[in-house]
């Protein structure tokens, strides 16, 4: 056989092969499985060596790996059962010797025909596909690692295409959720063909919004649930998003133990203080009670010492003074601390102060800019907040920042008339998403659907505390404008101010207002006692009234020119009832006094001329309050 192909010609063809095949090649005779030649890269790897003898095909197999042998035998040792094919291929792992490593070879067999021989020979073709096989078996397990975790996730994990469709969820995301694959897919060909769903399924295939938050969202039963969830994209060279990566883990239980843990806090904080109160308010009590005895003694026995029992007076006021107090600084620890720390401040300062914090939040892609107004513009607000206000707006938490654009925040200060001043903030560069839900945002229904803008309708809350106005513009699809309107300190009244020399009013002026028709509401019969006999010292003589609807009977015959009265009361509150005189006396002279001012807002209501003032008053709050409401301060 060897002379045979020595006189074809074929030796010198064979020893081409290795320049135009950089793997291995031999020749076999499908008869006898002898190996009739084979080129350098398949001896150096795969061929025998022997210097005398045959080497026959079958010897591969001691190399070949155990779980693949059968395989090997059937398809290479035993030709016959496939002559019928022109070709045949397979990959095979082999353990060589003196080699840890499994190494894999492509072996690729074909009938070969050569002139003058009357049998048909074999060639084949092996290739060294060890590294391709590698990292085909890394990318399978990882592959597999990855759908493992993704399907046993004690999380909810689903992915998303570009435009919302749900292609793959696992079980935890259906457990938080209550739709299954299926439901997501229906309702996204409902959504796709336009047919109605509602806004709680719509949840499902909003815009999307990279990063973490926590927001609310509505189970398939109707439950509403918190949930933090986190969304990345997957993006292609173009770097737009391929499909969404979507996290969501159920986290109300986790809500309700930090609300209980906060509550519970909260109601140690009160035993705490309610202690502290009851002890020092003991104190204050003990002179006034031991005092007034003694003076009572002294005065019973017909024989008493005017300086002692002025003394003991004298104690029992200061007792009540501190007692007096107390309670006002519980009642101002009790509101919210931003409406009390509120000072007169020049603006523009403020937001000064504030640049290197603004900077310092910024993004690298975002430039800040800032252009103050050159006259002082003064109004009045908590400047700490303030500037924690301007941080929060521009550092990203409640408006994002585009990664991939040059963005700008532009703050400046300007007087909006004689009244108001303007603090503006225009931005550019933000992303699509933050800006979704600035068409819909409204600062009057707020409610748990809009729970990812709290901080905005929280910023708002703080602006109008300070009697000033908060709105949102986008004059373009990609810009927003912020503007926040303060008052100007300078065309503000502020009531309570103590004037000096007030005692030296003229008598004349009590006198005329002792003409007045002058109401005094109140449900408690002491306080209400207490009040009538100071203003019976000025000859004052009110009508007083034990509820609100006695009042507003007496309005069908009488209107008032004057009304004290209490905030909280069982059939109507203050409030009401002087804003239902109102409508009859606009002119109406009006004080709102109560032990617990949450909820009241005392400059929006001296805007509406009703002045609040704090139980317990005192006999020269009282006299002020009301000469200042008449007009006489």
């Amino acid at each position: 056989m060897q002379t045979n192909l020595e006189a074809s010609g074929m030796i010198e063809f064979f020893k081409v092969l290795p320049n135009l095949f950089s793997g291995g090649v031999y020749l076999t005779d499908p008869k006898t499985g002898q190996i009739l030649f084979s080129n350098d890269f398949f001896k150096n790897n795969l061929g025998c060596h022997k210097s005398t003898g045959e080497c026959l095909e079958s010897e591969l197999l001691q190399w070949v790996a155990d779980e693949d042998k059968p395989n090997f035998r059937d398809q290479f040792l035993f030709p016959n059962k496939h002559f019928d094919r022109d070709t045949i291929q397979g990959d095979y792992r082999f353990l060589m010797p003196n080699e840890i490593l499994v190494r894999w070879f492509q072996f690729e067999k074909r009938k070969v025909n050569i002139p003058n021989m009357d049998s048909q020979l074999q060639i084949v073709f092996v290739r060294d596909v060890t590294n391709e096989k590698t990292n085909e078996i890394n990318i399978v397990e990882q592959i597999q690692f990855f759908l493992g975790l993704f399907e046993n996730a004690s999380v909810g994990m689903a992915l998303q295409d570009w435009e919302g469709g749900y292609f793959r969820v696992n079980p935890r995301f259906t457990e938080i959720t209550g739709y299954s694959f299926q439901n997501l897919t229906d309702l996204n060909i409902k959504r796709i063909k336009g047919e109605p769903i509602s806004e709680e399924e719509m949840e499902y295939f909003g815009f999307f919004k990279e990063g973490a938050e926590e927001s609310r969202l509505t189970r398939k039963d109707g439950r509403r649930i918190n949930v933090y969830r986190r969304i990345s994209a997957f993006r292609n060279s173009q770097g737009k998003p391929d499909f969404y990566y979507v996290f969501l883990d159920d986290v109300t239980e986790k809500k309700q133990l930090e609300s209980y843990q906060l509550h519970s806090q909260k109601m140690e904080t009160i035993g705490s203080l309610a202690t502290n109160i009851a002890h020092d308010l003991n104190n204050y009590l003990q002179p006034i009670h031991v005092f007034s005895q003694l003076g009572e003694e002294q005065i019973q026995s017909g024989k008493f010492d005017q300086n002692r029992i002025l003394e003991y007076l004298g104690k029992i006021r200061l007792g009540a003074d501190n007692a007096r107090s107390m309670i006002h600084r519980i009642i101002k620890y009790s509101k919210v601390k931003d409406e009390n720390s509120a000072t007169k401040i020049e603006i523009s300062s403020v937001v000064e102060s504030t640049i290197p914090l603004v900077n310092a939040g910024l993004p690298k892609n975002v430039e800040a800019q800032f252009d103050f107004h050159k006259s002082p513009l003064y109004t009045k607000l908590d400047a700490v907040r303030f500037s924690k206000i301007l941080c929060e707006l521009t550092s990203g938490g409640l408006l994002v920042w585009d990664d991939r654009k040059r963005g700008l925040v532009r703050i400046q200060t300007s007087p909006a008339d004689e009244f108001k001043l303007l603090v503006s903030i225009e931005f550019s560069g933000l992303s699509l998403p933050s800006l979704s839900g600035l068409n819909t945002l409204d600062f009057v229904n707020f409610g748990d659907e809009e729970f990812q803008w709290a901080g905005m309708h929280l910023i708002n809350r703080y602006v109008k505390n300070w009697g000033g106005e908060f709105y949102i513009e986008k004059p373009e699809p990609m810009t927003v404008l912020i503007h926040i309107f303060l008052p100007l300190e300078e065309a503000q009244i502020l009531s309570g101010t103590t004037k000096s020399g007030q005692g030296n009013n003229p008598k004349d002026v009590w006198s005329e207002i002792s003409k007045k028709e002058i109401w005094i509401v109140e449900d408690d019969e002491a306080a209400c006692e207490a009040i009538c006999f100071v203003l019976s010292q000025k000859q004052i003589f009110p009508k007083v009234f034990r509820t609100a609807s006695a009042a507003l009977d007496q309005l069908k015959t009488k209107i008032p020119d004057f009304i004290l009265s209490d905030y909280r009361m069982r059939e109507m509150n203050g409030l009401s009832l002087i804003r239902k005189i109102k409508k009859v006396n606009p002119e109406l002279s009006s004080v709102l006094y109560t032990g617990n001012m949450d909820g009241l807002d005392s400059e929006d209501l001296d805007a509406e001329g009703i002045l609040v003032r704090s139980k317990p008053i005192s006999i020269d709050e009282l006299y002020e309050t009301i000469l200042l409401s008449f007009g006489f301060l």
